[in-house]
């Protein structure tokens, strides 16, 4: 990666090698590619710590910190990828708000 420059940020250049049929999947997107890169990495670091969760690893809690999202938030994730947390009383209360 090359460092540039702007307006007093530093930030990083790569180059990337996607297939052409790709290229054209991202074309309607292309004014937005900085956007879509942050959100697919939320999204692979959301399901890095719903494995660690489902493995035992960190908490519900821990989870969401790793990831960056709140607790509800976390939530709505993790029942999107058929992760279904254990639920403590606190957490029901908090749910049921």
């Amino acid at each position: 990666m090359n460092p540039i420059y702007e307006e007093g940020r530093t930030m990083a250049k790569t180059i990337i090698e996607i297939s052409d049929e790709k290229l054209v999947e991202l074309e309607p997107y292309k004014d937005r590619l900085a956007e879509l890169l942050l959100l697919g990495l939320s999204q692979i670091k959301i399901q890095e710590v719903l494995l660690l969760y489902q493995r035992g690893l960190v908490s519900f809690g821990r989870a969401a910190e790793l990831a960056g999202v709140s607790e509800q938030e976390m939530v709505r994730q993790a029942r999107a990828f058929g992760v279904f947390p254990r639920w403590s009383e606190k957490m029901a209360e908090e749910e049921a708000a």
